[in-house]
């Protein structure tokens, strides 16, 4: 289950990366657009990847298939998923 769990976090990451730079890529003027796109990948995608995959480690493989699901079709961000959001990975739930 590791290795399926490790293979979705890297697809839900790829995804929103993906997702995010495509918005920032249309808040840019044409000319500025590739050099804008490759200097966030520079200076940030190293520490967006690490952050993201220890906040994913908590979830469980079909909570992060139903993550992935959503990024798919909405088209947004783990940013915008998970932060305001009141989903809590079922390891972190308290038990009753």
């Amino acid at each position: 289950m590791s290795q399926i769990k490790d293979d979705l976090i890297c697809e839900i990451i790829r995804v929103s990366q993906t997702n995010l730079l495509g918005r920032k890529q249309s808040e840019v003027p044409e000319e500025n657009k590739e050099k804008s796109i490759v200097d966030w990948i520079r200076n940030n995608a190293a520490n967006y990847r690490e952050s993201f995959m220890i906040r994913l480690d908590e979830f469980t493989a079909t909570e992060l298939g139903e993550i992935l699901n959503k990024l798919t079709q909405t088209g947004t961000d783990l940013s915008q998923i998970l932060e305001g959001c009141n989903w809590t990975p079922i390891e972190s739930k308290p038990s009753h």
